[in-house]
């Protein structure tokens, strides 16, 4: 199984615990100290703005640091940490949000409680997923024998078309896009717009991206594991995909969902723990300005290295005001806008293309900017405010409790070693950034193809496994001579 067959060195965890513990103690006092100062806010909402700081901290350590690691699961706090726990410890300090909202204590109070109840219920979620896996089943045992991958050809031809499909389908999105794909955010849009009349295209458009987060990454797992796959191709691979993403296009998302990815893939399961602390490292210094390419009027002038102080009050960090606006709404919905229903099935009917124009549009940031009177209204959706704002508690404990088994499932390539928990723990944990962060009308479709995809190349597996090894015999019996007479 490659570098995962030794997941831990010893003297690794402790080093590693120190280091996350230094590291994310001195970004967590600073914010902690500055909510605290503030006399905006009544006791209640600083007490659970430090929950919010002091909770996903240790559980980003316990992750990282424990005998097993799982990316997907640490990816899931790291975001938790800088989105809704950091970022908005600073918003409250200032008295300020990106967007210029002005909720009342209890508001604010209330999206504090639904974030903390939704860290428990993921926790219970994903804990009772890892235990259910903790007895591998026949099949996942025998995805651990000797005999790997070498001998799984409907396996190696599967990916080998996956990858030739998604080079040949980059290859044509970048010349009909032509010099777009390398002229900033603004000029892509246009030429996306302007092309967009051409059969096809938008499915072009999607499986370009969508599968340049996965198929690289699932291209190197099973390298590494056996499967007998050109480097060429994989290389071939890389480099079409981080056309299709580049930072050019002024998508920083997709960008670093991308890399993520693929360097998790490469990297041995030790290095793979570092990868978190690198991504809250980038996350409050420099991710803020690398928009500079933008070209629409909206991007930073320069790239320059802030502290968090700085950087966690611009709007990329818009999520625990855009949670806050969404229960600002108390239920109620603009005129004119998508309903709950309509949001419901926007994220999965636009993905199909004969029914995609029913839900054109329906993505719940835009709803919530509109319902709360933003000006801008091309913004983002948590998946917190998007469970609660379609099916209140009841979709919020649905949604997490889904997300919970997702990220325990990935944790299934650290217990029970199967292909299909390897294939996903990667894609997975980097598209987890855009699934957080929302509307799922935009990511949806990234997430199901990743899982389908695996699960296609997971049962090409077994089906290769499942058929008897042919073994030439050692001895060669051979019929006696008859005598003549």
């Amino acid at each position: 199984m490659g570098d995962d067959k030794k997941l831990s060195q010893p003297g690794a965890q402790p080093l590693i615990f120190l280091l996350y513990t230094a590291g994310v103690t001195a970004l967590a006092i600073p914010a902690m100290a500055s909510v605290a100062d503030t006399a905006l806010w009544d006791d209640d909402v600083i007490a659970m703005g430090n929950a919010l700081i002091i909770i996903p901290s240790l559980m980003l350590i316990h992750s990282v640091s424990g005998r097993l690691h799982s990316l997907t699961w640490s990816i899931y706090w790291v975001w938790s940490l800088l989105f809704l726990g950091l970022a908005p410890a600073y918003q409250l300090g200032a008295g300020r949000f990106p967007w210029g909202a002005r909720p009342s204590d209890d508001e604010v109070g209330t999206a504090q409680q639904i974030i903390l109840a939704m860290h428990v219920v993921v926790v219970v979620a994903y804990a009772i997923r890892v235990w259910s896996r903790r007895q591998p089943t026949d099949g996942d045992k025998a995805d651990a024998t000797d005999r790997g991958l070498r001998e799984s050809t409907r396996l190696r031809k599967l990916m080998l078309f996956l990858i030739f499909a998604h080079v040949a389908v980059a290859v044509m999105f970048t010349v009909l896009m032509g010099t777009a794909m390398f002229s900033g955010r603004f000029a892509f849009q246009a030429q996306l717009g302007a092309r967009g009349g051409i059969p096809g295209f938008g499915t072009m458009y999607f499986f370009s991206n969508a599968g340049a987060m996965a198929i690289p990454a699932m291209a190197i797992v099973l390298k590494k594991k056996g499967l007998d796959l050109p480097g060429a191709a994989i290389f071939l691979s890389i480099v079409m995909s981080f056309v299709v993403t580049n930072p050019l296009i002024g998508s920083r998302f997709l960008t670093g969902s991308f890399l993520v990815a693929v360097v998790a893939a490469a990297f041995s399961a030790n290095v793979r723990r570092f990868i978190p602390g690198g991504l809250v490292l980038a996350f409050v210094t420099i991710f803020p300005t690398l928009d500079i390419l933008r070209g629409d009027g909206t991007g930073a002038a320069r790239v320059e290295l802030s502290g968090p102080a700085k950087s966690l009050l611009t709007f990329d960090f818009d999520a625990f005001e855009m949670l806050t606006r969404q229960v600002m709404m108390d239920g109620d919905i603009g005129a004119g806008l998508p309903g709950r229903v309509e949001l419901l099935i926007a994220p999965f009917f636009r993905w199909i293309p004969v029914l995609s124009q029913m839900v054109q549009g329906d993505a719940s940031g835009p709803v919530v900017a509109r319902s709360t009177g933003m000006s801008y209204t091309n913004v983002s959706m948590p998946l917190w405010g998007e469970a609660n704002l379609i099916g209140s508690w009841v979709g919020l404990v649905i949604a997490f409790t889904a997300l919970g088994i997702l990220l325990g499932s990935t944790h299934s390539l650290i217990h029970s070693r199967s292909i299909f928990g390897a294939l996903i723990e990667f894609p997975v944990a980097a598209l987890l950034f855009i699934i957080l962060r929302g509307s799922l009308y935009e990511v949806l479709g990234y997430l199901l193809l990743v899982v389908g995809m695996a699960w296609f190349l997971a049962r090409a597996e077994r089906l290769d496994r499942a058929e008897p090894v042919e073994v030439e015999p050692k001895y060669h019996i051979v019929a006696p001579r008859t005598r003549r007479n």
